[in-house]
């Protein structure tokens, strides 16, 4: 009976460690990676599948829902999927934590100009709910999403709809201290 229970503590380990390792892969990353983090979520039942569906619309309520009822770490790991992608994006501006905030940062520097402008608006959304305690993961994660939207506001080369996103959102995650107000760049007119 031991035996069983540490092989089913292994096994866990594994998933666990398979979920961590995905949850901050580049949005270009090998295509391999990608069925390993979907993989280590699962298959959708057909509640989760209906709450998708639902979510896709853009309806505000039914992503709240979606985000509640799978978590941000599920939505990350979903958004490999190319037809689940937008839809995760949206809805991951509910998270209630900014464990995803680096892989969102990403995005928007480095995904199609679709994904960046769903991705700059979820970091937008989750800066704009009231401060309040964050887990100390949550803490690098915040920073490490701070300087990835730091640099992606200075880069000349990036388009200024993506730069004037991540100012707006640097500016609202100031107050969390994750970025001085003097390092954000003033020169982008911000409406």
């Amino acid at each position: 009976m031991r035996g069983r229970g540490l092989e089913s503590l292994a096994a866990l380990s594994l998933v666990v460690a398979a979920v961590q390792c995905g949850r901050h892969a580049a949005p270009g990353a090998a295509a391999e990676e990608a069925p390993a983090a979907v993989a280590a979520v699962g298959p959708m039942d057909a509640r989760e599948a209906d709450a998708w569906r639902r979510a896709k619309d853009g309806d505000e309520t039914d992503g709240m829902r979606l985000a509640e009822q799978v978590g941000c770490d599920v939505l990350r790991a979903r958004a490999d999927d190319a037809a689940l992608r937008p839809t995760a994006l949206r809805t991951m501006g509910f998270c209630r934590d900014f464990s995803e905030l680096p892989w969102l940062a990403d995005v928007a520097s480095s995904g199609t100009d679709a994904d960046a402008v769903l991705a700059l608006d979820a970091i937008v959304q989750q800066a704009a709910r009231e401060r309040r305690p964050v887990d100390p993961e949550d803490a690098s994660e915040l920073g490490e999403g701070c300087r990835s939207l730091l640099v992606l506001a200075r880069a000349a080369g990036q388009p200024r709809p993506r730069r004037m996103r991540a100012v707006r959102a640097l500016r609202m995650l100031a107050d969390r201290g994750c970025v001085k107000r003097a390092d954000i760049p003033p020169d982008l007119d911000v409406k």
